[in-house]
C-alpha cells in the first residue's frame, strides 16, 4: 500500500470524512457583575435618559412660571427640586401648610417614560441577572436625582419656607414607582422570563382573571371619565365663579393648567362615587346617598362635583360598576374552557380590579393644606367595589354558560400586541447573544455504521479519469492514476433487513 494512502474512519464522533466533532471552546463563566461595553452603554441610557428628560422639562416649566409671574430667580434651584419631588408624589411642607394631594399627570408621564425605556432595553432571551441589572438601572437615575433634590431643599430651608421632606418617605415613593415601571416594562417584552422567576405556578384561571381585570379597570375609568364630562357640562354655570379669583390671563392659564394636571385625581374620585363610596373634602363629603358641605378649593377641575342634597335617581349610577362586572363575567364565561375554574377567574378579576383602584385612590389622595384630607374613603371603596364587580361577574358568567356560545380566548392574541413589536430600538445590535450556548449541553451524536475507506491520493489527475475497483484480497498493484477503494460495511441488526448500499 502506498505511503500516500491514509485510513480515515467515520464513526459516531465525526460529522464527515476527516472532520471530527468537538464541542465549541467555552471559556470561564463571567461573573454576574461583569458587563460587556455594549450592555453597559444600554443600561446607562436606561438610567440617564428618562431622568435627564424629566429634569429638563422640570427646569423649563419652573423658569416659564417664574418669569411670567415675576418671581426672583434666586429661588429657582429650590423650586426645581420641589417640583421634582412633587412629581413623584412626595408630600411637601411650605411653612405650616402640608401639600400631600399632588397631581397624577406628571407621575404617570415619568413612570411611562421609565417603563418604555426599560422595555426597549430588554434582550430577547433575558436571564435573571440581566433583569436584575435592568431593574437597578431603572432605579439608579431617579434615586440619584432624588438625593440631589433632598440636598437642595435642605440647603434652601433657611432661605425659603420650604421644608425638606423625610428621606424615608422620599426614597420610598421613588422606589415603589420605578419598581412598578421596571416590572411593567419587563413584562411587556419578556413575560415568559418574568413568569419563570415566580416560585409557584400560576393557574390558567388566574391568568384569565388578570387579563379581565385590566379591561375592567379601563372600562371603569372610562365610565368615570364620561360621568365627569357630563357633570362638568351640567354645572357649566359655575365656571365664572371658578375664575373669579383670576386677575389676568396668566392666572387663568395657571388655573387651567393645574386643573388639567389634577384631572386624573378627579376621575379616580368619580369612579369611587360610582361604586357608592364617598369622597372626603376635609369635614365635607360627596356621595351618591348624601352631600355634606365643607370647604372646597376653587378650581375648574372641581366644577363636576355635585352639590347637595342628593337626589334619589343618583342611586341608579350603581348599575355602572354592576354592568362592568357583568360584562367581565360574560367574557370569562365565554372564553374559559375550565368550567370549575371560571368562578375563581371571576373572583380574581374582581379582586385585582379592586386592588388597582385602591392603589390609584391612595395615589390620588392626600392632605391639602387648610382643607384637610381629600380623597376617596378607602374602606368603603374596597368593600363596595369588590362586591359589585364580584356579584356582577358571577351573574355574567352564569348567563354566558347558559345562553351564549363559547368563543376563542383573547389570551392567544394578547401576546402579539402591536406595541410589543415596535420598530424603535427594540432589537438593537448591542444585544449580545451567544448562539453556541444552545449546543454546549447537548452534543450532536451520529449513529451511522462505521465505514473504512482505503484510498490512494493522486496529485496529477488527467482529464480522463480511470477508476478501478479492486476486489477484496487482490494483490494486484494499482497504477499511479488508479484509485483503489474498499468499502466495508458493518453488519446490520437482525431486525433491520435493509439491503446494502
Amino acid at each position: 500500500m502506498s505511503s500516500r494512502n491514509s485510513l480515515v474512519r467515520r464513526t459516531s464522533g465525526s460529522r464527515g470524512a476527516g472532520e471530527a466533532v468537538s464541542p465549541p471552546p467555552s471559556g470561564p463563566e463571567q461573573a454576574w457583575w461583569s458587563l460587556s461595553p455594549e450592555r453597559a452603554r444600554t443600561l446607562l441610557l436606561v438610567a440617564a435618559r428618562p431622568t435627564i428628560c424629566a429634569l429638563a422639562a422640570t427646569v423649563l416649566l419652573v423658569l416659564v412660571v417664574m418669569l411670567t409671574t415675576g418671581t426672583d430667580l434666586n429661588n429657582a434651584p429650590a423650586a426645581v427640586a420641589a417640583t421634582w419631588l412633587a412629581a413623584h408624589q412626595i408630600p411637601l411642607t411650605v411653612g405650616r401648610t402640608t401639600l400631600g394631594l399632588l397631581p397624577l399627570v406628571p407621575t404617570a408621564v415619568l413612570v411611562w417614560l421609565a417603563a418604555r425605556e426599560c422595555a426597549r432595553a430588554v434582550p430577547k432571551r433575558p436571564t435573571p441577572v440581566e433583569l436584575g441589572w435592568l431593574a437597578g438601572a431603572v432605579l439608579a437615575g431617579p434615586m440619584l436625582m432624588t438625593a440631589v433634590c433632598l440636598a437642595v431643599t435642605g440647603d434652601a430651608a433657611g432661605v425659603t419656607p420650604l421644608e425638606s421632606p423625610g428621606p424615608v418617605s422620599a426614597f420610598g415613593w421613588v422606589l415603589v414607582l420605578y419598581l412598578g415601571a421596571a416590572a411593567a416594562g419587563i413584562a411587556s417584552r419578556a413575560w415568559g422570563s418574568l413568569y419563570a422567576l415566580l416560585p409557584i405556578e400560576i393557574p390558567e384561571w388566574a391568568v384569565l382573571g388578570a387579563r379581565a381585570a385590566r379591561r375592567t379597570v379601563l372600562r371603569m375609568l372610562g365610565c368615570a371619565a364620561l360621568a365627569t364630562v357630563i357633570s362638568f357640562f351640567t354645572h357649566l354655570s359655575r365656571l365664572d365663579d371658578a375664575f373669579r379669583q383670576a386677575h389676568n390671563v396668566t392666572d387663568v392659564l395657571g388655573m387651567v393648567l393645574v386643573s388639567l394636571l389634577y384631572l386624573p385625581n378627579v376621575v379616580i374620585g368619580a369612579a369611587g362615587i360610582l361604586c357608592g363610596a364617598t369622597v372626603l373634602f376635609g369635614a365635607g363629603s360627596v356621595g351618591l346617598f348624601g352631600v355634606t358641605g365643607g370647604h372646597m378649593p376653587v378650581l375648574p377641575a372641581l366644577i363636576p362635583v355635585p352639590e347637595g342634597p342628593a337626589s334619589v335617581w343618583w342611586s341608579v349610577l350603581l348599575l355602572v360598576p354592576l354592568g362592568v362586572g357583568v360584562l367581565a363575567g360574560i367574557e370569562l364565561g365565554r372564553t374559559s374552557d375550565d368550567r370549575p375554574g371560571a368562578p375563581w377567574a371571576t373572583l380574581t378579576c374582581a379582586a385585582l380590579s379592586t386592588l388597582t383602584f385602591l392603589v390609584l385612590a391612595i395615589l390620588g389622595s392626600g392632605q391639602l393644606g387648610a382643607v384637610g384630607w381629600v380623597g376617596v374613603d378607602l374602606l368603603m371603596l374596597v368593600v363596595l367595589m369588590i362586591t359589585w364587580l364580584a356579584f356582577g361577574g358571577f351573574v355574567g358568567m352564569v348567563f354566558a354558560h347558559r345562553f351564549l356560545a363559547p368563543t376563542e380566548s383573547p389570551a392567544d392574541y394578547d401576546e402579539y400586541e402591536t406595541d410589543e413589536y415596535a420598530d424603535d430600538d427594540d432589537y438593537d445590535d448591542d444585544d449580545e447573544y451567544d448562539d453556541t450556548d444552545e449546543y454546549d449541553d447537548d452534543p450532536v451524536e451520529y449513529h451511522d455504521p462505521a465505514v473504512e475507506v482505503d484510498g490512494e491520493l493522486v496529485e496529477d489527475i488527467d482529464d480522463d479519469l480511470e477508476v478501478s475497483i479492486a476486489a477484496p484480497g487482490s494483490e494486484a498493484e494499482p497504477a499511479d492514476d488508479i484509485v483503489d477503494v474498499e468499502v466495508v460495511e458493518s453488519d446490520l441488526p437482525d431486525q433491520d433487513k435493509t439491503p446494502g448500499r
